[in-house]
C-alpha cells in the first residue's frame, strides 16, 4: 500500500488547491478497488513498461515449467474523449474480478495500456493506446511482449487466455500470432466491434487487429465463449457474426449464461463456467467394418 498511500498524499495536496480533483480521485479509487481485489487472492503488483505501453499485472505463480492462466481487461472507460482527466480505468474491474476466483496454479492478469497508471503520470500516456487504437498492431506487440516477460520469468510452458469485454479481442490476437496460446476464453466479449461499438462515439482506426478480422484464423484453437442473457453491449448477434465468419471448425463453444449482463452476474458463477471444456472436437474417423466370413462354398453359397 506505500504507493497507494504516496498518491493519496499527492492527490490530497492537489485537491486542496483545486487543481486536479477529478483526476486524483477517480484514480486513486479506482487503484485501491484493483488492490482490495488482487490481494486477497495473493497477486503479487507488477508494473511493466513495454517501450510503447505501460502495463499493470497482478500475479499468482506457484509452478515453474507448467502453463499459465492470463487474464486481459476489458476497455474501461475507452470512449472518455479527450478531456485531460480522461482516465481508461474501469470503475468494475470485472476480469480482475474473475482472476481473483480462479485457483489456478499460475495465475496472471494484465490491464490494458495506461489502465490504473498514477495521475501524476496520465500525461505520459498516450490516449490513442486506450481509445481509437486500443487493438492495433502496436497494442498487440505490446501484449505480446508482456506475455514473453512473464514466460521468460517464470518459465511459462503455455497460456490459457481469458479476455473480458474488449479484452476478447487482445487474446484473439495473441492467440493467432503466438505458437504457445493452449486456449482462449471470452467473457461479454466484443468479438464483432460493429455490433458492439458505435463508429461515431467510439471509432476504431482501420488497422486494428479484432477477432472477427481474424475468426478464420482461430478456427483451430480450442476456445470457449460466455454471452451474457442481458448483455446489450456485447450481445449474441456479436458472437454468431464472428462464428459466421470463422468458417467450418470443431474448436469452437459457446454458453449463453442467463441472469449475466455485460459486468454482473458473472464473477460468482465463474469457478464454474472455467470448468466448461475447451477443446477441439476430434476428427471423425471411420471405423472399418469386419471382414465378411466366407464360406466353404464360395463367397455367394
Amino acid at each position: 500500500m506505500k504507493k497507494t498511500r504516496l498518491t493519496y498524499l499527492l492527490c490530497s495536496a492537489l485537491l486542496a488547491s483545486a487543481l486536479v480533483p477529478a483526476a486524483c480521485s477517480i484514480s486513486e479509487n479506482r487503484e485501491v478497488t484493483a488492490e482490495r481485489i488482487a490481494r486477497p487472492a495473493f497477486m503479487v503488483e507488477r508494473k511493466l513498461n513495454t517501450g510503447a505501453a505501460d502495463f499493470q499485472l497482478w500475479e499468482r505463480m506457484h509452478q515453474r515449467y507448467a502453463p499459465a492462466n492470463v487474464y486481459i481487461e476489458g476497455d474501461g472507460h475507452a470512449d472518455a474523449g479527450t478531456n485531460y482527466f480522461s482516465n481508461p480505468s474501469p470503475d468494475n474491474p470485472v476480469a480482475l474480478h474473475l482472476a481473483s476466483r480462479d485457483n489456478a496454479e499460475n495465475l496472471g492478469y494484465i490491464a490494458r495500456p495506461c489502465q490504473f497508471k498514477d495521475p501524476q503520470n496520465a500525461d505520459e500516456c498516450a490516449q490513442a493506446m486506450w481509445s481509437n487504437r486500443r487493438f492495433s498492431p502496436e497494442v498487440i506487440d505490446s501484449f505480446n511482449k508482456a506475455l514473453d516477460d512473464m514466460k521468460r520469468r517464470w518459465n511459462i510452458t503455455e497460456f490459457n487466455l481469458i479476455g473480458y469485454d474488449g479484452g476478447a479481442n487482445i487474446v484473439a490476437a495473441l492467440a493467432a500470432s503466438r505458437d504457445d496460446v493452449a486456449s482462449i476464453r471470452t467473457v461479454a466479449g466484443t468479438l464483432t466491434p460493429s455490433v458492439s461499438y458505435d463508429a461515431k462515439k467510439d471509432p476504431l482506426d482501420a488497422d486494428n487487429i479484432t477477432a472477427y478480422g481474424i475468426a478464420p484464423q482461430l478456427a483451430k484453437t480450442p476456445q470457449h465463449h460466455f454471452i451474457g442473457a442481458g448483455d446489450e453491449v456485447a450481445p449474441a448477434a456479436g458472437y454468431h457474426s464472428f462464428r459466421q465468419q470463422m468458417g467450418e471448425s470443431k474448436c469452437v463453444r459457446y454458453t449463453f449464461v442467463q441472469d449475466a449482463d455485460h459486468t454482473r452476474g458473472w464473477v460468482e458463477k465463474w469457478p464454474e463456467l472455467l470448468k466448461a471444456t475447451v477443446e477441439c472436437e476430434p476428427e471423425y474417423v471411420p471405423v472399418p467394418l469386419p471382414p465378411r466370413p466366407v464360406s466353404k462354398d464360395g463367397p455367394n453359397k
